[in-house]
């Protein structure tokens, strides 16, 4: 019931968004009919429109005056045809003196006659037939029947509803292409809230709705790939276990059979498997210090124990230690005979330069050469790794540096790891105020660049 409840009130969110938005567009149209008419009833005049009984009076006046030339009053009544289509005719003596419409309009019975003393009246609703008495001798009076001079206001009112009719249909398209891509950000949303990572907006729209359903996009991406790559941590750091686990089980098996020699081999193997598990282990957990030391609002501080450091020292150290640990490997040098001294935390910054030698070693063949370049530029110690291995195509480069992305996903030993390196070389360098960057192509090698600022003069 409860689940039934929710679906129905997520539902009800859509339309709700689409009669807001159109109701609203109603309203406006319904206070823009109230301002014409406020604008209408203050600046309009009454005219003879509102008061039919005095143009009947003016017409019979008029009369009055031209009775005397009945050719001269029939061209009058004439206009009066023409400019208003009234039909218009005039007694006098209980004849017809003039008229605009062949047969004459009726003539009042004797009953209405004696009404013309009171002024103008209407003789007929239904036709919609004035009289009026003309002033004189002898005695006549003007029957007037049909339009009258000016457009009625129920028409005017009538034409005004026609079209805020129109617009009332006509904005439904305009409150549906509003409310549409909010409905579908909403969807997207509660359906990653939910649990589908693979939920998106992929709205193709222009203005603030289509940024901020790009940004989300975006958003869901990241996370979609940091809980992926969180499995894959999981995943690596199970493999790399397995190892050394079946090694101890084995060895514990040996020395239980009594086979202490071959036990005492096993036992090698596990101290190397066992550093490899404590270097794996150190750097999750720096990667997690740095991390939580980037966060503004963490109030830690970045967990560097800086000394000061010769720059030349600092890169022949590390060739001899990866010459040392590597032995058949070519290690090509381009130092400078005077680098900078560097303001760093030297356990951090040697692991960086240990790991892109060693990186460089991993993915490149046995019989081609590593080189290791260093050189002072601009206020900064720059250094570079470069290799003839197999490099890395340009969807992988892009995310080289995302913690625990492997390029090569083989497993083996002699690339294993579980993605941490580089991303932790960048964290370490970022933290020091330097800058990293790599350059590859597949099938033809890699190099990192990074650069670290030169100490402040004492």
């Amino acid at each position: 019931m409860k689940h039934e409840l929710e679906h129905r009130r997520r539902h009800r969110l859509p339309a709700r968004l689409f009669w807001r938005v159109y109701l609203n567009g109603l309203l406006l149209l319904l206070l823009v009919a109230l301002a014409v008419f406020a604008v209408g009833a203050a600046l309009g005049r009454p005219g003879m429109a509102h008061n039919p009984g005095r143009f009947v009076e003016y017409a019979a006046m008029r009369v009055g005056d031209l009775r005397a030339d009945p050719e001269r009053l029939s061209r009058e009544l004439e206009r009066v045809r023409e400019a208003f289509g009234s039909e218009a005719t005039v007694y006098q003596a209980g004849a017809p003196l003039a008229s605009n419409v062949d047969p004459p309009l009726t003539p009042l019975s004797a009953g209405d006659e004696a009404r013309l003393a009171g002024g103008a009246f209407l003789v007929s609703h239904r036709h919609l037939t004035f009289a009026a008495r003309v002033e004189g001798d002898p005695p006549a009076y003007v029957l007037l029947k049909g339009s009258l001079p000016s457009p009625s206001l129920l028409r005017g009112a009538s034409l005004l509803g026609a079209v805020l009719l129109a617009l009332a249909i006509a904005s439904i398209p305009l409150a549906r292409a509003i409310s549409a891509p909010l409905e579908r950000l909403g969807r997207a949303v509660r359906a990653f809230g939910a649990g589908d990572l693979s939920a998106r907006a992929r709205l193709c729209a222009s203005g603030e709705v289509g940024e901020v359903a790009e940004a989300f996009d975006q958003m869901a991406e990241r996370i979609q790939a940091l809980l992926r790559s969180e499995k894959e941590l999981l995943a690596n750091v199970s493999h790399e276990l397995r190892t050394p686990l079946a090694r101890i089980r084995v060895a514990l098996d040996l020395a239980s059979e009594g086979d202490l020699e071959r036990s005492r081999r096993f036992l090698a193997e596990i101290e190397t498997d066992l550093e490899e598990l404590n270097q794996l282990v150190d750097d999750v957990l720096t990667a997690a210090r740095l991390d939580l030391a980037a966060g503004r609002d963490s109030g830690a501080e970045l967990p560097l124990r800086r000394e000061q450091i010769d720059g030349r020292d600092f890169v022949l150290r590390a060739a001899e230690r990866f010459r040392a640990a590597h032995p058949e490997r070519e290690l090509d040098l381009a130092v400078d005979a005077e680098l900078p001294e560097l303001d760093a935390d030297p356990a951090l910054l040697r692991r960086v330069l240990d790991n892109l030698l060693d990186n460089a070693r991993k993915y490149s063949d046995d019989g081609t050469s590593i080189t290791l370049a260093a050189r002072r530029e601009a206020g900064v110690l720059s250094v570079e790794v470069g290799d003839h291995g197999i490099g890395l195509d340009e969807a992988d480069l892009a995310r080289l540096f995302t913690p625990f992305f492997r390029s090569d996903r083989s497993r083996a030993r002699g690339t294993g790891g579980v993605g941490l390196g580089l991303a932790l070389a960048r964290r370490v360098v970022e933290a020091h105020g330097g800058r990293i960057a790599v350059e590859s192509a597949s099938g033809k090698g890699t190099r990192v660049r990074f650069s670290v600022p030169a100490a402040a003069a004492s």
